[in-house]
């Protein structure tokens, strides 16, 4: 008989972080039955599954699902999975308010709402940072998953004691042991070049005159031959390009290349990482490819996220002008990928109390009301934005 598994996450959407995660859960999931089908969220700039089969040794046949404009009234999301017998929700930071304030909404609609409830895992998962409306909202509403396993020990606290809800401690789906199966390793040339591997994002308070300065001060003090800038989210063009772009033009005389990321090059844009010596990171993942590969990493911390992946408190933007080692997990703390095999194990043979709390319908209207207006409202401030500057030139 074959089982279907949904997969939750930020797929195929242009950011190397969240197509590693997807990658490694797919294989994860696969590795249950050769039967297993895979359904996963994708945003239309697909990777290479071929290839990725092929690196990993496994007949990787995910089928994407394209998530539809969630509009007052509709079911679309929370029918996107409902035919499956389990669904992984995760990893990445998915429940969080940084960027629009119904993210958490957003994924927690593709959840199905039928009866008998569908089991759902949150693996790998990153709590945070949640405005105070959706602390309550979340801790009214009680832990939308059966099961819950977050990536970092402040997403476990920030779960447990501020949410309301039960949840263990696992590593992240990108570590050493998946990015070894993917065949990135570190360059094996004794005298192979030294590059400086840099990876940024615009965040506010970032400037680019000090980190480009920033930057080629790390250059100089380690004697590299080139400045390699690579733009993990990139998109079709985005701020993080335009910042990276602006941070290049400022490193005068360096042999500098903005390299940004396209999903069909995953395997490629991985191996170019691998080449670096050393590294200033800014992005979650980029840090956790680097560390795997035990390259040398001075962070800049934005999120709690990347203050945790270095055991460090977060407080504040920080540019760290020393390489910082990231945070050892104990041998206790699964890998998210063994997390996934047997509680999918548990969950076709109907061993997973259903647990977990759904929104109402009520609920669900709300948010999408209230989110087609955000989005309204942004849309215009965009529209007008770009009409003044247009007419001031």
């Amino acid at each position: 008989m074959t089982r279907t598994v949904g997969l939750v996450c930020l797929g195929e959407a242009g950011n190397f972080g969240d197509d590693l995660i997807l990658i490694a859960a797919v294989a994860a999931a696969g590795e249950v039955d050769e039967e297993t089908e895979v359904r996963y969220l994708s945003f239309g700039r697909p990777i290479d599954w071929t290839a990725i089969s092929a690196r990993l040794g496994a007949a990787l046949r995910p089928r994407p699902v394209r998530p539809g404009r969630d509009l007052p009234g509709s079911r679309r999301s929370e029918l996107s999975f409902q035919g499956c017998h389990a669904v992984l929700f995760g990893g990445g930071g998915l429940l969080q308010t940084s960027h629009h304030p119904h993210t958490p909404y957003r994924w927690l609609s593709f959840l199905p709402r039928h009866l008998p409830a569908v089991p759902v895992l949150a693996v790998g998962l990153g709590l945070g940072p949640l405005s105070a409306d959706w602390e309550h909202r979340l801790r009214a509403l009680g832990s939308p998953f059966d099961e819950c396993y977050l990536r970092d020990g402040d997403s476990v606290t920030l779960a447990e004691q501020r949410l309301g809800w039960r949840a263990r401690r696992c590593r992240d789906f990108v570590d050493r042991t998946f990015l070894d199966g993917l065949g990135v390793r570190p360059a094996a040339a004794p005298d192979r070049p030294k590059v400086l591997g840099v990876a940024l994002r615009r965040w506010p308070g970032l400037d680019v005159t000090v980190t480009a300065r920033h930057v080629a001060r790390v250059a100089e003090r380690y004697g590299v031959d080139a400045v390699r800038l690579f733009v993990l989210e990139a998109g079709t063009g985005g701020p993080d390009v335009t910042f990276t772009e602006q941070v290049r033009r400022h490193l005068a005389g360096a042999d500098a290349t903005v390299l940004p990321y396209e999903g069909v090059d995953l395997l490629d844009f991985a191996a170019a990482m691998a080449e670096c010596t050393v590294a200033v990171s800014m992005k979650l993942h980029s840090s956790a490819l680097w560390a795997a590969l035990d390259v040398p990493i001075l962070p800049i911390s934005y999120a709690p996220k990347t203050a945790a992946f270095f055991d460090r408190p977060f407080d504040g933007l920080r540019i760290y002008d020393r390489v910082l080692p990231p945070a050892v997990d104990p041998d206790a703390v699964p890998r998210a990928a063994e997390v996934v095999g047997p509680w999918l194990r548990r969950a076709f043979a109907g061993r997973v109390p259903g647990t977990r709390a759904m929104l109402s319908t009520g609920d669900r209207l709300r948010f999408q009301t209230s989110g087609t207006a955000v989005n309204i409202y942004r849309r215009l401030g965009r529209t007008v934005r770009s009409t003044i500057g247009a007419g001031s030139r």
